[in-house]
């Protein structure tokens, strides 16, 4: 199985949008950029079967952006609260093992994707940028420590 680890988008700045963090919305350069680096990315790589977001806007703008370039259904993109800022990443694995599909989408925040694929992969020290994506591949169904880290890429293409 692969996991995609993905950090949404180029979104507003806090000091940028007068409303609650969650609802902080993605910039037309963010849109723009994440949907033309979607369109490359899917020309060279499979694409997952399934998206998972966080359910604040930036995330689940991000994850809807994905799933149009990969030809991903609706009802294939899953929002989560265990998605949202402070990650339970076993508590995740459990969901994602009861999604089907070889190859999944995982849509949310930093620190957690990078502390994510550190624990996935048994170690090391990664950073997102906004609208990274890094594909880790399993033997089976994902645990933490047995990942392989195959790319790290991020949307300024």
């Amino acid at each position: 199985m692969q996991l995609w680890l993905v950090r949404h988008a180029l979104a507003l700045e806090r000091e940028e949008f007068d409303g609650p963090d969650a609802e902080r919305p993605l910039t037309r350069k963010g849109r723009r950029r994440f949907r033309k680096f979607c369109d490359r990315l899917l020309e060279g790589t499979g694409v997952p079967n399934a998206v998972i977001t966080s359910p604040l806007v930036r995330a689940a703008d991000t994850a809807a952006i994905l799933a149009k370039a990969a030809r991903i259904g609706k009802s294939e993109v899953v929002t989560t609260d265990l998605l949202a800022p402070g990650v339970d990443l076993t508590a995740l694995l459990e969901m994602v093992h009861e999604q089907p599909g070889e190859r999944m989408a995982l849509v949310g925040h930093e620190p957690d994707m990078s502390q994510m694929l550190s624990e996935l992969v048994g170690g090391g020290n990664f950073s997102f940028g906004k609208g990274f994506i890094a594909a880790v591949d399993f033997e089976g169904a994902p645990t933490i420590g047995t990942g392989r880290l195959q790319w790290l890429v991020g949307s300024k293409l």
